[in-house]
């Protein structure tokens, strides 16, 4: 028996799942971002909390996050062709990252939305597992 044997079988398809699913929050999140950073909604009462913000300020963030989602989610899908961003693509490394910083944002967002934070986590969390569990790099789809 050889070391593949031992080696789970995985099936293609991880980058592509966490690139829709990337999709899917970066939309989220340039729609929470624009409700907010426009003044439709707000976030921060500023009552028992240790954080205060700035709504239009947090809008930014959120729309930020969002719109690096999807151009990731884009490259994870293998519609953006460059050699610069392939290796993006091909390590997953820029799609964790997005996944973190969009998960550990809506935990700030959770006090005023929970169930909005929590679909968005979950997610967050879904991008995660399916960067970190798909086929090795050079087994990448």
């Amino acid at each position: 028996m050889t070391d593949k044997d031992w080696a789970p079988r995985r099936k293609g398809g991880g980058s592509r799942f966490a690139g829709v699913l990337l999709l899917l929050v970066g939309a989220w999140q340039v729609f929470i971002g624009y409700a907010v950073a426009s003044g439709d909604a707000y976030v921060f009462t500023g009552g028992g909390y240790w954080y205060r913000a700035d709504n239009a300020g947090w809008g930014w963030v959120n729309l930020a996050i969002g719109l690096a989602a999807i151009a990731i989610g884009f490259v994870q899908l293998g519609r953006v062709r460059s050699r610069r961003l392939e290796r993006l693509r091909g390590t997953g490394y820029a799609g964790l990252l997005v996944a973190v910083v969009s998960a550990m944002n809506q935990f700030f967002l959770a006090p005023q939305y929970p169930l909005w934070a929590t679909l968005v986590i979950a997610v967050d969390v879904f991008v995660i597992w399916a960067l970190t569990t798909g086929p090795e790099h050079g087994e990448r789809d």
